[in-house]
């Protein structure tokens, strides 16, 4: 046999084999992702359990918020007195340099005003999550496509109660409307059920908290009268365990979405965008995705960065800056469930800078009591004069630091 036919019947030789290893790998890796290899169904552990709506509707103020801005077609006005930003800018002396401007912006929002009037006496408030139902047109609709309820009606009315309190005729006026805007944000976190609806209310007590502190600046309320808004939360509204059993639910129902037949992967893309091997592979075969074994795995991690948490308030800041809740990268793919691993292992997902803001909340209350009592403020808040104001920083600050949105000015009371 000649040198170059013995060359290339090795060649071919050692090709089929390793075509032969390859195919085996392909088989093996088959029989290992596809639906016949998903894990047995079992519930989510006690901890990721949603808590249920016990309020009436006609007795749920959150029910009520979603009602505000739905009827009639009333909107709420844009500009510069709804649109302040408090935590950066002094929004309350604008509205007192201008109280005219702040009258015309009020009378533009009487009828949905009034309704925030009706919202703040509500017995409480409940989150109400998008449920799919059993039947009818939503049956067999993508979980993401549900209706979603609206949070931004929350913010805006704790604007309107700051700046009833602004242009207040007494200053016992003033406190009253100040201790409505603080109620409905309070109420509203304490019944959060999402991660969405939990940081808009972390957002909205904290407007409250400042529009009031601004007025205290001014004298337009005694310093003494932000004590009985700056009463402690309820520990159960700091934790993140208020928002994460939403969390590990949503990501449950997408996942399983993405094999359910009766949804598909296409309900999730837009019909002119091409489909990659990856979709056909889920979609129409439903390997490397395996939905239940995906929604256990994302369980675990949830139960792993609940179980670092005290039983009840605000996450220790130094246990937010690394795994689990801050992810660190995976530079290789699981040979098991290797799409599903790879939907859950997002590169760069921090779930602690949520948490970190429910902490910030609490320290920040801490920090405008102790301002009040002329005391000294937690050791772990910063406090920095900046342009006749504080610029506090917590524990988001230290998380990432340079990140503007993670400190927050305030005013010298």
């Amino acid at each position: 046999m000649r040198p170059v036919q013995r060359v290339l019947r090795i060649s071919l030789k050692a090709l089929g084999w390793l075509t032969l290893a390859l195919l085996v790998v392909v088989l093996a890796w088959v029989a290992s992702n596809g639906p016949w290899a998903d894990a047995a169904p079992q519930a989510s552990p006690p901890a990721l359990q949603q808590r249920p709506v016990t309020l009436a509707p006609a007795h749920n103020g959150f029910v009520a918020l979603q009602a505000v801005s739905a009827s009639d077609g009333p909107s709420w006005p844009q500009g510069p007195v709804w649109d302040c930003p408090v935590r950066r800018e002094d929004c309350v002396g604008r509205w007192l340099a201008d109280p005219a401007a702040v009258r015309e912006a009020m009378q533009a929002a009487a009828p949905l005003g009034a309704r925030c009037e009706q919202v703040a006496q509500a017995e409480g408030q409940e989150e109400v999550v998008a449920e799919r139902p059993a039947e009818g047109p939503l049956a067999n609709q993508p979980y993401v496509s549900l209706p979603m309820p609206s949070f931004r009606i929350l913010g805006r009315c704790v604007t309107w109660f700051g700046l009833q309190a602004a242009v207040a005729a007494t200053p016992v006026e003033a406190v009253a409307a100040l201790a409505r805007a603080d109620r409905l944000a309070r109420l509203a976190l304490a019944g959060s059920r999402s991660l969405i609806g939990t940081q808009v209310s972390v957002a909205a007590v904290e407007r409250a908290w400042l529009q009031a502190a601004g007025l205290a600046v001014t004298g337009r309320v005694d310093r003494r009268d932000l004590l009985g808004l700056l009463a402690p939360l309820p520990p159960a509204a700091l934790s993140p365990r208020l928002w994460a059993p939403h969390e590990a639910r949503f990501a449950r129902e997408v996942t399983r979405d993405l094999v359910n037949p009766a949804v598909g992967c296409g309900s999730f893309m837009a019909a002119h965008v091409p489909r990659g091997w990856l979709d056909h592979l889920v979609c129409r075969y439903g390997v490397g995705l395996l939905p239940e074994q995906t929604a256990q795995d994302n369980d675990a991690r949830w139960a792993a960065r609940l179980a670092l948490l005290p039983a009840e308030g605000p996450a220790a800041c130094e246990q937010l800056d690394s795994p689990p809740w801050r992810e660190t990268d995976r530079l290789w793919p699981s040979w098991r469930n290797t799409i599903g691993r790879w939907m859950l292992d997002v590169p760069g997902a921090d779930w602690g800078v949520y948490a970190a803001r429910q902490l910030d909340l609490e320290l920040l209350r801490q920090t405008l009591s102790a301002q009040v009592l002329g005391q000294h403020p937690p050791g772990t808040v910063s406090l920095t004069r900046e342009n006749g104001a504080l610029r506090f920083a917590a524990c988001r600050a230290r998380r990432d630091p340079g990140q503007a949105d993670a400190t927050l000015r305030l005013p010298l009371i």
